[in-house]
């Protein structure tokens, strides 16, 4: 096993002569003040993306109320009306993010998903909402892979990690923050009656959170275009970034499929694990312990504030470190152990007597889960080529919301209204989904670690990052 450099940033991996990406190895990295203020601007995007998924999962009982809607029917809403659409799209639009310019890509994209947000916020029906849905995820699905190819082109290799980490930052804030934000706009507007709109129909007062959350994202549109876009490393100086061909993209990623397998396919059924909970906590402690569901939403949203960024950050710095000392397996063995160390705790947590109880296994297997968070996505841009990252990412995008977004939400919800019959068991369904998803993460995850070391190699030795 070759040892890395100290310094991967002060000496560019061997490369041959008629290499393209000798010209850009030696070049500069941008510099520090702008690598992270790129940084900090889009993971205030990365934040913003989750607070309508967070609010809307809070809103569950509401939506049923007023709709008529069942817990199957609003695990679609949340789930694949909103994440079908984000997947597809989102794997459409990275090609664009392969040559195009990524910052602009961004700032259309926190525009287009935070008008949707507003709108669902005047939605009559359960179609309606539906429909308004998919505009969100139309919008959200651009920012992903743009997002992680800006990150790689930004820092280097060993400090990739910390950079998706940080967005990871973003994404567990604004969760947080969603179910603080939701659950105080449920207290401020109990009991107001509905408000008319000009134009015909009625806010109902749930409603108000997705133009709380929404109108912020719209202003955040003029700060992207106020950073950088970074030029793309493993490119030639001059040389402008074409597509590469479908088929090629599609070659490299069979010619390796173990590798990404474990790194894309075990993200994918990691989310599939760690959604359901995100999803249907908050009602749990409802129907359960008798929680209102707004002091259900800040607790939990506050309990998430607190620990997700040491969570993350730990995850970032333990793949510094482990990479600094060599160890080309750094980001996919931090994945795996922490599934291993998460998922007791994920099954644990709905068995407990005590709500408390309950919260305190959730925290620590959020902690834990969250480990991972950064270096599961810098494992799969390190090991492929600049020019295929924001396809690959989108290929990540779309198997996370197909699979987690989409499956999570249906899945808890088929065990409660299908299995247990009974929505009192929401706690038995949580503990299924934990045991058989849970079991299929690590497994996938596992296969891939001694595969995943070849690829990280052959990227070192192959291609400047």
């Amino acid at each position: 096993m070759s040892e890395l450099d100290d310094d991967p940033s002060a000496q560019a991996p061997q490369t041959r002569p008629s290499d393209p990406n000798a010209a850009l190895s030696a070049a500069p990295w941008p510099s520090r003040a702008s690598a992270y203020y790129s940084l900090f601007v889009i993971t205030v995007v990365v934040m913003f993306t989750v607070l309508d998924r967070g609010v809307m999962s809070l809103l569950i009982e509401p939506m049923k109320q007023d709709f008529g809607i069942s817990d199957t029917e609003a695990a679609l809403l949340i789930g694949s009306a909103f994440s079908i659409p984000y997947g597809v799209i989102g794997l459409a639009v990275a090609r664009f993010a392969d040559r195009g310019n990524r910052r602009n890509l961004i700032a259309v994209s926190i525009a287009v998903w935070s008008a949707c947000t507003v709108v669902s916020g005047m939605m009559q029906t359960y179609l309606g909402m539906l429909i308004a849905r998919v505009g969100v995820a139309s919008g959200e699905s651009s920012y992903g892979p743009a997002a992680w190819s800006i990150a790689t082109d930004n820092w280097p290799r060993e400090k990739v990690a910390f950079a998706t980490g940080v967005m990871g930052i973003g994404a567990m804030v604004g969760t947080a923050l969603s179910m603080f934000l939701g659950g105080a706009v449920l207290h401020f507007v109990a009991g107001m009656p509905p408000i008319a709109m000009p134009w015909g129909g009625v806010i109902r007062p749930w409603q108000w959170a997705f133009i709380v959350v929404g109108i912020p994202g719209l202003l955040w549109t003029f700060v992207v275009l106020t950073t950088r876009e970074p030029p793309r490393r493993g490119v030639a100086a001059g040389q402008k970034a074409e597509n590469v061909p479908i088929r090629d993209v599609v070659r490299w990623l069979l010619n390796d499929w173990r590798t990404y397998l474990a790194v894309l396919g075990g993200t994918a059924v990691k989310g599939l694990m760690l959604f359901a909970p995100l999803t249907w906590n908050a009602t749990y402690l409802h129907r359960r312990f008798g929680w209102e569901l707004a002091d259900a939403g800040m607790i939990y949203g506050t309990m998430v504030l607190i620990y997700s960024p040491f969570s993350i950050l730990t995850g970032a710095k333990l793949s510094e470190i482990l990479t600094r000392r060599g160890r080309l397996d750094a980001n996919i063995l931090i994945m795996f152990v922490g599934l291993c160390c998460s998922v007791p705790f994920m099954i644990a947590g709905p068995l407990m007597p005590t709500p408390y109880l309950f919260l305190a296994c959730g925290a620590v297997s959020g902690f834990i889960g969250g480990v991972g968070f950064g270096p599961a996505v810098a494992a799969f841009q390190l090991i492929t080529p600049n020019r295929m990252r924001a396809q690959v990412g989108g290929l990540s995008q779309l198997l996370n919301f197909l699979i987690a977004w989409a499956l999570a939400p249906l899945i808890v919800a088929l065990f409660t209204d299908y299995l247990f019959r009974d929505p009192a068991k929401l706690g038995y369904s949580l503990v299924l989904n934990a045991i058989i998803i849970g079991t299929l993460a690590i497994i996938i995850t596992g296969q891939g670690i001694r595969p995943y070391r070849r690829s990280y190699e052959r990227a070192v030795r192959d291609f400047a990052n």
